[in-house]
C-alpha cells in the first residue's frame, strides 16, 4: 500500500492540477477523439444524429467499460508492485554475478597472454635480422677468411 503525503496549501493545489490533467488525458481528451470520430465519419456517412462532448464522453467510456467487460477484466497496463526476492534468490544472483565477473576477468588474461605468444613468437622468428654494426662484422670475418659474397 502506498502513502502520499501532502504537505500545505501548495501540495493540494498540486494534487488538484494533476488530478485534472489526468482527468483531462485519460477521459476528456479520449471523450473529444470519439466524437469527433463519429461526427466526421457516422453523421456524414449513414445520417446518424451528431454528438456534443458530453456524449463524446460517454461513448468513450461505454467503449472502455465494454473492453473491460470483453477482455475478462484483464487489461494490457497494469499497477502492481513486483514480489521481493527472497534472500536465497538474491544470493544465487550475486554468486552469478561473481563467476560471470570472474570469467570475464579470466578470458580478458587469457586474450592477454594468447597476444603476448604471438608477439613472443614473432620476436623469435625475426631474431635472424641482424643489426648494421653485426653485418659489418660478419663481412669484416670473410674478408679475413677470403670468403667473398
Amino acid at each position: 500500500m502506498k502513502i502520499f503525503q501532502i504537505n500545505g496549501f501548495r501540495g493540494l493545489i498540486m494534487t488538484a492540477f494533476i488530478v485534472c490533467c489526468l482527468f483531462a488525458g485519460f477521459v476528456i481528451f479520449p471523450g473529444v477523439v470519439a466524437m469527433h470520430l463519429w461526427n466526421n465519419y457516422l453523421v456524414n456517412l449513414l445520417a446518424f444524429p451528431s454528438l456534443n462532448i458530453f456524449q463524446g464522453v460517454l461513448l468513450w467510456a461505454i467503449t472502455a467499460v465494454s473492453y473491460y467487460i470483453i477482455s475478462n477484466g484483464k487489461m494490457p497496463v497494469t499497477f502492481e508492485t513486483p514480489d521481493s526476492l527472497s534472500d536465497a534468490e538474491l544470493n544465487m544472483i550475486m554468486k552469478k554475478a561473481r563467476i560471470s565477473s570472474d570469467m570475464r576477468k579470466i578470458n580478458t588474461i587469457m586474450r592477454n597472454s594468447d597476444s603476448f605468444q604471438k608477439t613472443s613468437s614473432k620476436s623469435q622468428n625475426n631474431s635472424n635480422v641482424t643489426s648494421p654494426m653485426a653485418e659489418k662484422q660478419e663481412d669484416d670475418e670473410n674478408i679475413k677468411l677470403g670468403n667473398f659474397k
